[in-house]
């Protein structure tokens, strides 16, 4: 363990300080390769839209990051799913009074796309071009990508001849109620829609989740993708324009959590968001929720299933561990938390 460490930490330094290492040229071997292969299937989609919604700036958060709040100009990504057309983006990428969408594939020929259906639960939009033979990636069979896994996400920039990469790790398998992953690979207006890849340049799911009123911007240092699987289950109402709505948004207790750590049981807090319910009970970042009105919790899941089962406005009992200043020793607490609406 400690020797792949090493040797992770080596490839990284090398490839920050641009050293003639050979390590850091295989790594950018590898991403030229999932960038030149993956590339073949990643469009840029032009959207001429009228009033546009998920782009206005509002107060709250807005007024400290008023640049994630802004939609900017210029493309952004899509990813072929098929032979004969078929394009998947992000609802939110076509979202507003859409006036004119085109597509403009890898080799520079540029489409008039229509809009098919969309799911905004899981943030992704079917669009359709005339067009035959397009490139399709292969799929990443289930179980094949794992937690602490390199993956690339692909893209296209303001040169739609030009394929970005961004590169991470996977370091969720179960995000958005189980149907996204998480990645530490950069998701952003640009490249959102595009796909998330294995090194192999296996397709693990779309881009998505960019959402502009998120307390902590459009990107709080991770990026989401939907799950193939998860898209598949959608896909054929998708192309009979059926648009799926997202869900009313239930509680939230407005902290980040991490995984499960070994010995120690119950959900890690990782943040506390501001002026948010966590804040006001005095939940703290490092806490450990280990129940929930006295029914241990073991995952995520399992908490957000918890908190699920109650209304907006309700107070819960949360049993928290919370590791005493000596650093060694853990004491346990219990407050109350009344939950608020989530605003994501």
């Amino acid at each position: 363990m400690r020797r792949a460490v090493i040797t992770l930490a080596l490839i990284w330094g090398a490839l920050l300080t641009r050293a003639q290492d050979p390590l850091a040229e295989e790594m950018a071997k590898a991403l030229r390769s999932v960038r030149d292969s993956v590339g073949k299937s990643v469009v840029a989609i032009e959207v001429i839209r009228g009033e546009d919604p998920d782009g206005e700036t509002g107060g709250g958060p807005a007024a400290v990051h008023q640049d994630y709040y802004n939609r900017p100009d210029g493309p952004v990504t899509g990813t072929i799913i098929s032979a004969d057309g078929y394009i998947l983006t992000t609802a939110f990428n076509i979202s507003g009074e859409v006036k004119r969408i085109t597509v403009t594939t890898p080799d520079g020929r540029r489409h008039e796309a229509k809009r098919l259906g969309a799911d905004r639960k899981l943030d992704i939009a079917l669009l359709k071009i005339e067009a035959k033979d397009l490139p399709v990636l292969k799929r990443a069979k289930p179980g094949d990508a794992r937690v602490g896994d390199f993956v690339c996400v692909v893209g296209r920039g303001p040169d739609p001849s030009v394929a970005t990469v961004n590169q991470g790790i996977l370091s969720a398998l179960t995000r958005w109620s189980g149907t996204g992953v998480q990645t530490d690979a950069e998701v952003n207006y640009g490249n959102v829609g595009g796909p998330l890849v294995t090194l192999g340049g296996e397709l693990i799911g779309i881009t998505s989740h960019i959402h502009p009123r998120a307390p902590w911007g459009q990107s709080g240092g991770v990026g989401f993708a939907s799950k193939n699987a998860e898209i598949d289950k959608v896909l054929e109402d998708l192309k009979k324009g059926k648009d799926i709505a997202k869900p009313v948004q239930g509680p939230w207790i407005g902290a980040l959590l991490a995984e499960p750590r070994a010995g120690v049981e119950g959900v890690p807090v990782d943040q506390i968001l501001p002026n948010s319910p966590a804040e006001e009970a005095g939940l703290d970042s490092g806490d450990v929720i280990a129940a929930v009105e006295d029914k241990p919790v073991k995952s995520i899941d399992e908490l957000k299933a918890a908190i699920a089962k109650k209304k907006i406005g309700d107070e819960i009992e949360l049993t928290l561990r919370r590791l005493k200043r000596d650093g060694k020793t853990w004491e346990v607490k219990k407050i109350k938390i009344k939950l608020g609406e989530n605003p994501n």
